[in-house]
């Protein structure tokens, strides 16, 4: 049978001082693109010698699926921000496999009829604070991104909320100080795709007591279209 899956790759140079920029803004699309159905792979890289050199790599299972991903109205806003940030327009190679392709994984290609993936993700929203606790105490930025929806609202402090790009710079910053921390769901309400969390929380920063603390937090999660529960906001001082 004849492989229908496509990918490409894409060579993206940064405009000096705007790697940072460039990289959060690569991410967030990749991050996106995984939630789209016909999606099988959505990656970014960064070039070890070369800080300023971003490769990104995607495969999709049909050129049905590229065009879907391509007319997302999300991704013209994201490509806007992207373009200001290059050095030299982005380099991009459409990719079709040249020998036989591996047997197909039926995981990989699905319709969003076809419900849930990932079984953990059906039923219990408070998996969704398992994980992300598991992510941030492992310091892994892509995995704590991953748990939230696109354009989902983090509370910083009573009255400031912070959501995208800043959102992941904030967390990147306080990984820096190696918090350790602990999260316990208490409460859980789910009325059809949306669900709330009660969660007592505790975060220690070793050898900084003024950074370290705890409270009892309240986080809305909504299900999307492949069955996963996603943060859309996170509150840890227990109001939204």
């Amino acid at each position: 049978m004849h492989d229908k899956t496509l990918s490409a790759v894409g060579f993206a140079r940064a405009r000096r001082g705007r790697a940072a920029e460039l990289g959060d803004i690569l991410v967030a699309i990749a991050e996106r693109s995984r939630t789209e159905v016909g999606c099988l792979e959505s990656l970014v890289h960064r070039d070890l010698a070369d800080p300023d050199l971003f490769v990104c790599y995607e495969r999709w299972a049909s050129e049905e699926a590229v065009a879907g991903h391509l007319a997302q109205p999300y991704l013209k806003e994201f490509l806007d921000r992207l373009m200001d940030c290059l050095e030299q327009d982005l380099d991009v190679h459409r990719l079709r496999l040249a020998g036989p392709a591996p047997a197909p994984d039926a995981s990989d290609v699905r319709d969003v009829r076809d419900g849930p993936t990932d079984p953990d993700d059906l039923d219990d929203p408070a998996e969704t604070n398992a994980r992300y606790v598991a992510a941030y105490n492992a310091r892994d930025i892509d995995a704590v991104m991953a748990v939230y929806a696109p354009g989902a609202s983090a509370v910083r402090e009573p009255g400031r909320a912070v959501t995208g790009a800043a959102h992941r710079q904030a967390v990147l910053e306080f990984f820096r100080n190696e918090p350790r921390l602990s999260a316990e769901v208490r409460e859980r309400y789910v009325v059809g795709d949306i669900a709330s969390l009660v969660v007592d929380w505790s975060i220690e920063v070793p050898g900084a007591p003024e950074m370290s603390g705890s409270g009892r937090g309240l986080d809305v999660l909504r299900r999307n279209e492949r069955g996963q529960w996603r943060y859309v906001v996170t509150n840890p001082f227990g109001t939204v």
